[in-house]
């Protein structure tokens, strides 16, 4: 390898490097886990008033797709692979059948006086290879174990290439539900129900999380119920459900003034207006406000979503023109020429991120690697023994006592069974 090349490798493969990128990857996962994921910008200017710029900034609201977290990654998967490419000569080197390492006469792992024809018995047995040489001979077994490093190197490659392709590649939709509604996914083969949604509080009155207990339906009529959270997601047949956010949408009803005949009744969310044809009146909530207060403007606003003082604002126009505008109570009536109008309560919903991952297959492929890498490295390590003068040395590179005193145990096993 050009010289050049070999330091430019051994540079951007520096273990210094990798600890950095690793501990930078760390921060952002850290990050990702504290704070809610693809929330509103109105949760983090509550939870967080003083970071919401800086989350904002850094997408840190969506931490695990923000290109700041995709470079650091793509930097460690170029660590880690520059990393991988020069040591491979190296275990390449000591994973073929005819090597050994050199021999040291002052080991400390040595087992005195033992016959030659038993011990070359024993290790036949346990399918090491022997080459005789002057003197005594040499063996050796799992030598391929010296790559398990590499293999080991390449799973995490595998992972880390995954985790890039799914926040490049994965496609998302954000959907709302209320309780007792149902969302089907039939290229997907199922369908969820959200059976309850639900807002849990700190003591100052500030969600602390918010939570959906969900039953998923599958095509063949299977079902199993699932809660999921912020930071908690669901998946299920290649779709990722990630709680995002949540609203409230409220009960509006238009009744007939004298006989109380019910006119309208339906759902109507923050913002939203309807049309009541009639009187040709636009009924606009301007907000539910769970806990309202006035500010120094003269503006209603809610102190938290816990339902502590709940009132609507409500404005009505008639042909472009300002008819009224009212500050209520649940229950309370707005009453309009014939009609009376009335919010009559209010039910949160949930927003929810699903997502579709192509990356899933990739990083499964990834930890059979990873695991099968470790495995190697931890079980199948290359172990290797020599015999001279009637004194047998265990040499290995990773758990020398522990495979010292497997051997010894084996021989003295072996020489027992033999005398009886």
């Amino acid at each position: 390898m050009n010289n050049r090349i070999k330091k430019a490798l051994s540079l951007v493969a520096s273990l210094k490097v990798a600890i950095a990128l690793l501990l930078l990857i760390t921060i952002y996962i850290i990050i990702g886990t504290l704070i809610p994921q693809h929330a509103t910008q109105a949760l983090y200017q509550s939870n967080y008033p003083t970071l919401a710029p800086i989350i904002d900034a850094l997408s840190l609201d969506a931490a695990y797709s923000s290109p700041l977290f995709i470079s650091l990654v793509i930097l460690f998967i170029i660590n880690l692979t520059s990393c991988t490419l020069l040591s491979l000569p190296s275990q390449l080197r000591r994973s073929r059948s005819i090597y050994m390492p050199p021999f040291k006469a002052e080991s400390e792992y040595r087992v005195e006086e033992e016959d030659e024809k038993m011990v070359k018995s024993y290790l036949k047995r346990k399918h090491y290879r022997i080459d005789t040489d002057e003197g005594g001979f040499s063996s050796g077994k799992f030598r391929w174990g010296a790559l398990g490093a590499t293999v080991t190197h390449i799973g995490l490659i595998v992972i880390f290439i995954g985790a890039v392709v799914g926040n490049i590649a994965s496609d998302q939709e954000m959907i709302s539900l209320l309780p007792g509604s149902t969302r089907e996914f039939e290229e997907y083969g199922f369908s969820i129900h959200l059976d309850d949604f639900y807002l849990t509080f700190e003591e100052s009155g500030a969600v602390k999380q918010y939570i959906s207990d969900m039953t998923i339906t599958n095509d063949d009529g299977t079902t199993h119920r699932q809660s999921m959270w912020v930071n908690n997601p669901l998946h299920h047949n290649g779709l990722g459900f990630y709680q995002a956010n949540f609203g409230w949408t409220s009960d509006l009803l238009i009744r007939q003034a004298e006989t109380g005949e019910s006119l309208v009744s339906g759902l109507i969310r923050n913002g939203n207006t309807y049309f009541y044809q009639p009187h040709h009146l636009n009924i606009m909530l301007y907000g539910y406000f769970p806990n309202m207060d006035i500010d120094v403007n003269q503006m209603p606003y809610s102190i938290n979503n816990r339902e502590d003082n709940p009132f609507y604002a409500v404005v009505l126009t008639q042909f472009g023109v300002n008819v009224g505008s009212y500050i209520i109570e649940p229950g309370q009536v707005i009453p309009y020429e014939d009609i009376a109008i009335t919010f009559t309560g209010s039910t949160p919903y949930t927003g929810i991120v699903v997502r579709s991952d192509p990356s899933y297959p990739i990083v499964v492929a990834g930890f059979i690697i990873l695991t099968f890498g470790m495995f190697m490295s931890f079980y199948l390590y290359p172990r290797f023994l020599f015999y001279t003068n009637g004194k047998l040395y265990a040499e290995s590179g990773k758990n020398g006592w522990v495979f010292y005193q497997a051997i010894k145990s084996g021989i003295t096993a072996q020489r027992k069974t033999g005398k009886q």
